[in-house]
Parts: structure tokens; sequence; C-alpha cells
């Protein structure tokens, strides 16, 4: 890594909602989690149109090991998920004894408001939330041996974070180099270049191009910044946790990119390949951002909310929808739904996936270059 990149350590300022602060045992089985499940999926390639999932199965229910299941509903997003007929899930298996194992992988910590929107199953009972919209799912089951092992299984226990501990740097493990999830940020600093943009024929590149010009003879080529604001992060959470939204954002893109090296050898064939599977990657992508978003404690708007909001048009519609995102205790958003509803609620958020799914092979590009 370039010797002038300085590590970071975000997690420290992620807090409960009422802003308690989280244990040093949890922060730590965070980062634990995170090198862990990153380097057990190092070999993973889903591609847009493989017709296999990842089944990840955590084989015990200590506090490591339901971060481990926190960190792969974070990561494994393919763009080979179908919304509408929720075939290719990822799985996530916990094999656990508690009878309120729910209730402890609701949790702040763990999944917090996942459960309430994910398919799972526990100890074999009908599944709950069948008909989802994301593209995780959670199965628990009493022993390793009740494990249906369909899909691309990878197995996930203590005794093997514990050997993967014995080979890693503690230092390296415990901060993150946060380089993808600046260049992540700067994304939303382009502003009128995407707001602009008409919201039909969403999913055409060419519609991205000069956007996608400035922000890689621009944006890309300004001094690294940190990621952390300590001040403005220490003030205020729904800062913090929209730093670490960049990072879950950027910790994705070596899954998709290698997803993407089945279709090609030659650069000029690589960006061929985004573009042709920039829909499979928007809906992709918009599945690991509800999904990031419901484990940080956003939910979607009630009943009630929903007919406010409907009922309200231009600036006191974005007004209201702002203020109920910004609330700290019991934050809200819009758009939590699916990606076919999201076309219909709020189009124009949409633009920001498939700009963000194209801009991934420039970011990882100049990645490249820093490190060269």
């Amino acid at each position: 890594m370039s010797k002038s990149i300085e590590k970071e350590k975000p997690l420290e300022y992620l807090r409960h909602k009422n802003g308690d602060s989280y244990s040093a045992e949890t922060i730590r089985n965070w980062y634990v989690a995170r090198a862990y499940v990153l380097d057990r999926l190092k070999d993973v390639v889903i591609s847009p149109t493989s017709n296999v999932h990842l089944h990840a199965v955590v084989t015990s229910d200590s506090p490591l090991m339901l971060s481990v299941a926190r960190e792969v509903a974070l990561l494994a997003h393919f763009a080979n998920f179908d919304e509408a007929s929720g075939s290719n899930r990822s799985v996530i298996t916990v094999v656990s004894n508690k009878d309120n194992i729910v209730e402890e992988l609701k949790k702040e910590e763990y999944l917090c408001n996942l459960l309430d929107y994910c398919k799972y199953s526990v100890y074999g009972a009908a599944p709950v939330n069948a008909d989802s919209f994301l593209d995780v799912e959670l199965d628990i089951v009493r022993t390793l041996s009740a494990v249906d092992k369909n899909g691309l299984v990878v197995e996930l226990s203590d005794n093997d974070a514990n050997e993967f501990l014995k080979t890693a740097s503690m230092d390296d493990i415990m901060s993150i180099d946060t380089r993808k999830a600046v260049y992540v940020g700067r994304i939303y600093e382009l502003g009128v270049l995407i707001d602009n943009l008409p919201a039909e024929d969403i999913h055409s590149p060419r519609r991205y191009k000069m956007a996608l010009d400035t922000f890689e003879h621009n944006f890309l080529q300004k001094p690294m910044t940190q990621l952390i604001k300590p001040e403005k992060w220490k003030a205020d959470l729904i800062q913090a946790k929209n730093g670490f939204s960049s990072i879950c954002c950027a910790d994705c893109f070596e899954l998709r990119e290698r997803g993407m090296k089945p279709y090609s050898n030659k650069k000029k064939d690589s960006d061929k390949a985004w573009e042709d599977h920039i829909e499979a990657l928007s809906v992709s992508e918009h599945a690991r951002w509800v999904t990031e978003r419901l484990i940080m404690g956003v939910r979607f708007y009630t009943k009630e909310e929903r007919i406010r909001d409907e009922r309200s048009f231009g600036g006191a519609k974005k007004q209201y929808r702002n203020r109920m995102k910004k609330n700290t205790s019991d934050p809200v958003s819009v758009d939590i739904c699916s990606f076919a509803e999201l076309r219909r609620i709020n189009p124009g958020d949409m633009k920001y996936d498939s700009f963000l799914m194209l801009a991934i092979p420039k970011i990882l590009e100049r990645i490249k270059e820093e490190d060269e």
C-alpha cells in the first residue's frame, strides 16, 4: 500500500441510536469479522449470468460469529439476483440452539432492522418475509448436520477465524484503508451533473458520460483526504453512519470486479461488460444499500408517515424526507423498498446506483495507480 496513505479507525465512531458507545469487544469483533470475511470471500466469483448463490454457513452463535453473519450480510450482494422471483439470494445459515436467537440477532450490534424485511426461517418453521425484495436470507438451524449445503458454500467458524488471526496483523485488522470509501463519497459531490439527468432511460451508460469524465479527470485526481471528520462524526451519528456506508459500498468493489472478469480479458471489453450489465448491477447495489441501512438501524415509513409523504410536494416533500432521514434516534428512509418500487417512489436516486457501478472500475484503477 502507498506509504503516504494512513489507515483509519472509523468503527469506533459508530454508536447506539440512543448515543451510547458500543463495547470494545463489539468494535473488535466488527474489525475482525470484516477482515476475516473479506479474506474468505476473496476467491468467490459470481457473475450477473451465474446460476449459483453464495451460502455462508456460520457454525456458532458466539459474539464474533454473529458479527461475521453481519459482515456477510453487508458484503454478499451479487448481480445475478432476480428481485421479482427472489432467485439467487445469498443465504446465511447460523447454527444456534438459543430460543431467543432472533432477538439476539436483532440487537443493534448485529442485524438490527434487517430481520423485519429479509426472508428468514428458524428451526425449520415456515419462512418469515418469504416474498422479501432483499437479496439475502437467513436460515437458523440447531446443528451443523441440519444444514442443507446448497449453493457455493463457505463455512465460517470460531476456530477458522482464530487460525486466520494467527497469520494476520492485528494492527492491519483494527484499521481500514479508506481511500475507496473517500472516492465513493466524492460521487455525491457531483451534484447537478447527476441530479439534472432525466429519469427515463436511466440505465443507459451514455447518459453518464459527462459526469463520469468529470469524476475521472477531476474528482479522482484531487489530493487524498481522510474519510473521518473527527469532530463532525462525534457530534453527528448520521455523518458517522454515512461514512461507514461508503466503506461498506467500497468493500464490495473487488467482489463486483471479479464478477465481471468472465466477460473480458481486455480493458475495452471490461468497460463494456460493466455497461452491458449496468441494470443488474444497479439492482444489486440498491439491495446492498438497503441491507446496510437496515443493519444501521434505518427503517421504512409507517402507513401514516407514507401517507404524509405522498401528500407532500416539491420542497415540502424534500424537507419532510430529509427530516425523517436525519432523526438520529429513529432514522427513516423512503428508499427502504424494492428497486421496482424505487422507480415509482424516488426515481432520482436510481441514477446514483447506476453511476456508482460505472465508476467502480475507474476507482479501482486509480487505487492501483496509487499503489504502484
